[in-house]
């Protein structure tokens, strides 16, 4: 997938994410899952690097960062720096590539 490509996809999904948004959150995971499955990326290094891309957009764009307390609560507790920078920088220190994508209740979600 090119870079140009890849730019179409990411504000497609952009644009699901925020049709969506009233409705449920969304996982660290499911980024991971739409730059892996559906563009195509098979390093891990790249799915990171291209989720923290699509991180940034949506922080920018308003959605916020949190933690459950565990997989099934009902409140998300939001990360207290809610800047794009604040944001990429906690992932990108949580996230090793060398141990595959997040798992559903790994690292954030956003609402």
């Amino acid at each position: 997938m090119t870079a140009v490509d890849f730019d179409m996809e990411l504000r497609n999904f952009v644009a699901r994410c925020e049709a969506g948004r009233a409705e449920d959150w969304l996982g660290l995971v499911v980024i991971a899952n739409f730059v892996r499955r559906r563009c195509g990326v098979a390093d891990n290094a790249d799915v990171k690097r291209l989720s923290l891309k699509a991180v940034r957009i949506l922080v920018e764009r308003g959605f916020k960062a949190g933690q459950f307390k565990r997989y099934g609560d009902s409140q998300l507790i939001l990360w207290p720096d809610q800047t794009p920078d604040a944001v990429v920088a906690r992932i990108d220190k949580e996230w090793d590539p060398a141990k595959g994508d997040p798992n559903i209740n790994d690292i954030c979600w956003f609402e």
